[in-house]
């Protein structure tokens, strides 16, 4: 039964090839019946149409292998601005931990980082590299939603950093969380677009770009539990 399921299936996609071999069923069905002429004719109608078939089997071939390489270009095209993007949202957070613990332990001792330091670096060649519209539906849109996070974090940075009234330690948490998200999406491009395939760490020890941000992001919430404990103790007067 899963076989039929499976020709018709075939047929309906191919309607070239169900044709031609039915042409060639009746075309053997007329030189059992003695009808020489109409067997000759609709063997040839067969071929012709099973060749049609071929052709066109070859094409969607070839259109198939065509795409499928100018995807993985454009992937490689990209991946290396990617890549240098990705780094610096992970130094950002990286930076923006001890900048919120210190604030939020109220070290009078500061890290000497400048507004400067956490704006992100935004893309060049996207969107309006031709390599982009060559992208796939999910790899476009994992780097679309990476690219876009980085907006809020840039805005947010510019717009808050040192305003008046405003504490550090909600600035930071701001701007670590900010980032936090930023590199949540970009997990997801560094797998579609390979990056730690082609850019392998420089020393082993550094470990992937992945294992990096895991141990950032893990840093970052055990940062935010203990700013939560200590404000709770101060709460109840510890």
């Amino acid at each position: 039964m899963t076989k039929a399921f499976a020709a018709i299936a075939l047929v309906r996609k191919n309607p070239h090839l169900g044709l031609s071999v039915l042409l060639f069923i009746v075309g053997v069905g007329s030189l059992c019946a003695n009808i020489p002429t109409l067997a000759g004719a609709l063997f040839g109608a067969g071929a012709s149409l099973l060749g049609a078939w071929v052709t066109e089997l070859n094409s969607r071939r070839s259109l198939a292998e065509d795409k499928a390489r100018r995807e993985a270009e454009a992937r490689r095209y990209l991946a290396p601005e990617l890549n240098r993007i990705i780094e610096r949202v992970l130094y950002i957070h990286s930076r923006a931990i001890p900048n919120f613990t210190t604030a939020s332990v109220g070290n009078e001792i500061k890290p000497n980082d400048l507004q400067e330091d956490f704006i992100p670096y935004m893309p060049v060649l996207y969107p309006n590299a031709p390599q982009f519209r060559d992208l796939s539906g999910d790899d476009a849109t994992a780097l679309i939603a990476f690219y876009d996070s980085l907006h809020a974090l840039e805005k947010f940075v510019h717009d808050w950093w040192g305003r008046e009234g405003q504490l550090p330690v909600n600035i930071f948490n701001m701007i670590m969380k900010l980032a936090t998200d930023s590199l949540v999406l970009a997990e997801a491009c560094i797998v579609r677009f390979e990056l730690e395939k082609l850019f392998p760490p420089q020393y082993e020890s550094w470990g992937t770009l992945s294992s990096r941000i895991e141990r950032s992001k893990a840093t970052s919430a055990q940062s935010l539990e203990s700013h939560i404990a200590r404000f709770e103790a101060k709460s109840r007067g510890n």
